[in-house]
This record gives structure tokens, C-alpha cells and sequence, in this order.
């Protein structure tokens, strides 16, 4: 296959998912960041990816982004570990996808001060 023949970089969305109930009821910052969190995957298996919040900033601000990750979390399609010495953590997501378990949506609360 010559480069001249090949596809431009996509992100493949599986129809399962944007049919699911738990994807329906995500808000869409939730699920521009869970695009954009699978989209730094380099093959199709692989589920760890590194994603600083800096690469999110032209799409989202830092409590949007915040928010987003925290609902995608709570209804279990992502889970998220830091690495990392004192000053330079690294935020490490696990893209899992749709929850094996099948349960709603948790709601994230946000409480103003």
C-alpha cells in the first residue's frame, strides 16, 4: 500500500457505544473528552493513554475539562492514576468504554461557593 493510499489519522466511534444509554446521557464536553482521549491511542487494543490537560486547552477550559473527566469516571467508561515524582505529574486514563456493569449515569454535583 503506497502512503499516497492510505486514510487520513480518524478516531473510530463504534456504533454500540454512540447507541448506548450511558454515551446518550453524557454531556458533550464529556464526550469531546472522551474523544479526544481516544483518539491518543496508536492501535487499536491499546487501553492506557497520557494526556495532560494542556493538549485539551484549545477545546475546553480547565474546569470544564475537570468536570468532564470526573463524569466519565463516575459512570465508569474511563479510570485515571498519576505517576510521577514531587513537581511533574502524569495523568495516566484507562479507556475502558461502555461500564461492564450497565448501570446509569452517575451524576457529577458541583457545588458553588
Amino acid at each position: 500500500m503506497k502512503k499516497k493510499d492510505r486514510l487520513p489519522p480518524f478516531t473510530p466511534t463504534g456504533n454500540n457505544l454512540i447507541d448506548s444509554d450511558i454515551y446518550k446521557k453524557l454531556t458533550n464536553a464529556s464526550r469531546v473528552a472522551y474523544l479526544l482521549l481516544c483518539r491518543q491511542k496508536k492501535h487499536f487494543n491499546q487501553t492506557e493513554v497520557c494526556f495532560p490537560y494542556s493538549h485539551a486547552q484549545e477545546y475546553m477550559n480547565r474546569n470544564t475539562w475537570s468536570r468532564a473527566i470526573k463524569e466519565l469516571i463516575a459512570c465508569e467508561m474511563i479510570e485515571k492514576k498519576q505517576e510521577g515524582g514531587l513537581f511533574r505529574r502524569v495523568n495516566i486514563y484507562t479507556i475502558h468504554g461502555i461500564s461492564i456493569k450497565g448501570i446509569g449515569i452517575a451524576t457529577v454535583k458541583t457545588t458553588s461557593k
